[in-house]
């Protein structure tokens, strides 16, 4: 009897774990738009780079839970959902930038593997507090994209 009750136990709270799991649905990524991050400081914009890319992951890691493997992007998000990629793009457009200026050395990855990417980023490492509109217009002066 006793061992019928722990089981049943067991069982009971296998059903309550997998139900709170469900119900917490991790396959349901926020994904950003291009206004909603143009408001953001270059530190936030980063939190929700990583916040994204780190999703992405775990969205994977339980995939690979359920299923026992992996996608073929191995949980990567796509370059066009990444937040510095959906502002940059943003930037690119309604400063008539032509995209071939910026691409970068992966084709997968055009705007993330570009110099423009990393001069953005360096500036908003040394500068966090800044409007991330500011730093990449101010990378796009320093590259010589866009004139004052």
């Amino acid at each position: 009897m006793k061992l019928f009750v722990a089981a049943a136990l067991i069982l009971c709270a296998s059903a309550v774990g997998r139900a709170a799991f469900i119900w917490a649905d991790p396959s349901k990524i926020k994904h950003y738009s291009a206004d909603e991050l143009a408001k953001l400081s270059c530190e936030a914009l980063s939190e929700r780079h990583n916040e994204l890319i780190d999703a992405y992951h775990d969205a994977e890691i339980a995939y690979k839970r359920r299923t026992g493997a992996f996608h073929d992007d191995l949980g990567l998000p796509p370059e066009d959902v990444v937040p510095f990629a959906v502002l940059i793009k943003r930037f690119v457009r309604d400063n008539n930038i032509s995209e071939a200026h910026i691409e970068g050395k992966f084709p997968s990855t055009p705007i993330l593997s570009s110099g423009f990417y990393y001069e953005v980023s360096a500036i908003c490492a040394t500068n966090p507090s800044w409007q991330a509109t500011d730093a990449i217009r101010q990378a796009a002066l320093s590259l010589g994209l866009i004139d004052e």
